[in-house]
């Protein structure tokens, strides 16, 4: 009797102990991996010297098994940056410099825009998870929490903290969960026995339905084609502009003149300026090229000199192309005197 009532409360005080052991820490990320959709917000911050402040930048970010992703860092503020993916092609926008590019996911160099940018698992889109796997480990999420152990000494009834050290002890990262929920909200790098970077998720969203708003970004159209975005694009537009100028100046000119020669007489005087503008600027181009050819400097002064000569060319093209279209005017304006 004695020895089953022992039995009974040992087998009690086990249970006990077991149930108020924290759960390791892998068991609790595992349930994310599954995830259709993973959307989380909140805010991070790294600090530089070890007496520096840590400052706060917010962040949103929602990812689709489907491979779609956004990432929006400074959401709504004038220095947002929107990165996203529809899987094949990653898009970047920096909202203040209204810089645009994008490139395929597996090329070279994708990396710079986001960080693992072929990622499918939506949950691994989780800049706290991101920054809790080690970097030797690729995106090893599990693997990498297995390392963490739970500090008691920094644990209380609100929160349990998981943490990893470096070798020499000062260094290190600590991952804080919700007692209530279970909930990774906190990660923390360590420096010289200080945090000197964290990631805390305000939000979480698991499995919700997502709109293409949120894996998607509409850029606006002036940006997409800017000159600095989509050079081609954009200088292809100024010459079609020029072209409809051009066209609507001169049958308006046609049709106004007493006589078309009056017409022609001008075009010639502007084709004679132009003749002379354009070797006055061939030849102070040539001696800056004499003069900087060979000289140092990060770019070269050549580089300029380039530069110069491109714009000098686009400029003297939109001319020309200005000048070309008088004589679709003129044709246009004979077809209707015959008539």
């Amino acid at each position: 009797m004695v020895r089953a009532l022992a039995a009974s409360l040992f087998a009690a005080v086990a249970a006990a102990v077991q149930a108020a052991e924290p759960a390791p820490l892998e068991s609790l990320a595992a349930p994310l991996l599954k995830a259709q959709t993973y959307c989380e917000s909140g805010k991070f911050g790294y600090s530089i010297g070890p007496n520096d402040p840590l400052p706060q930048h917010h962040y949103r970010v929602c990812a689709h098994r489907d491979g779609r992703y956004k990432y929006v860092e400074s959401p709504g503020q004038p220095s947002q940056i929107v990165t996203w993916s529809d899987g094949r092609t990653l898009h970047r926008y920096v909202d203040y410099s209204r810089n645009y590019q994008q490139r395929n996911v597996a090329a070279r160099g994708a990396d710079e825009f986001y960080d693992k940018p072929q990622e499918k698992t939506p949950a691994l889109h989780s800049r706290l998870l991101r920054q809790a796997t080690r970097g030797g480990a690729g995106l090893d999420l599990l693997g990498s929490l297995r390392a963490y152990q739970v500090n008691a000494e920094l644990s209380d009834a609100r929160q349990t903290v998981y943490e990893r050290r470096s070798d020499d002890q000062r260094g290190g990262e600590r991952i804080r969960v919700a007692t209530a929920d279970g909930a990774l909200v906190r990660h923390e790098s360590l420096g010289g026995g200080i945090v000197r970077g964290y990631v805390e998720i305000a939000a979480r969203q698991v499995d919700q339905p997502l709109a293409d708003a949120e894996l998607a970004y509409e850029v606006p159209l002036l940006a997409r084609y800017s000159l600095q975005n989509n050079a081609p694009v954009f200088i292809s537009g100024l010459f079609v502009l020029a072209a409809l100028a051009g066209l609507a100046f001169w049958v308006r000119r046609f049709a106004r003149a007493e006589h078309p020669y009056d017409v022609v007489s001008d075009r010639r005087r502007l084709w004679r300026l132009f003749a002379w503008a354009f070797g006055g600027v061939a030849v102070l181009l040539g001696v800056l090229t004499a003069v900087t050819w060979g000289g140092s400097g990060h770019p070269p002064a050549i580089a300029y000199v380039m530069v110069l000569g491109v714009l000098a060319a686009i400029g003297f093209g939109l001319v020309a192309c200005f000048l070309l279209l008088s004589y679709v005017a003129q044709a246009l304006s004979r077809t209707r005197s015959t008539r």
